[in-house]
Parts: structure tokens; sequence; C-alpha cells
């Protein structure tokens, strides 16, 4: 596993918190750049955020 591999598993960590968060305080979801209500938006970052996880674990970009 990669350097890159290991940021985007990171990122999508923090994505996916960013976008809990975003459910309990619904302030945050200003910050999201997504269409809809806090609770859409939260929504879309969750998905967001498992998808770069998976993109880090399934492929290997070269260094």
């Amino acid at each position: 596993m990669g350097i890159t591999n290991i940021i985007l598993l990171i990122v999508g960590l923090i994505v996916i918190l960013f976008g809990i968060g975003a459910f309990f305080n619904p302030n945050l979801a200003r910050w999201i750049n997504a269409p809809g209500s806090p609770v859409i938006k939260a929504i879309i970052a969750m998905a967001a955020g498992v998808i770069l996880i998976i993109l880090g674990f399934i492929i290997q970009f070269p260094v």
C-alpha cells in the first residue's frame, strides 16, 4: 500500500467524520458544497468519504 492509498484512506475518514458532524450540527453543512438540506449534504459527504476509502483499498496508484 503506497503513500497515495494511505492519504486517500485518511481523507476519506475525515470526510465521513465531517458528514457525521453535519448530521448533529447543521451549521457544519454550510461548508459542504452540495445542493439540498443539511441532511442531504451530510449523506453526500459520507458517500464521498466511502468512495474515497474504497478507492484507497482497491486501486493501487503508481508512485
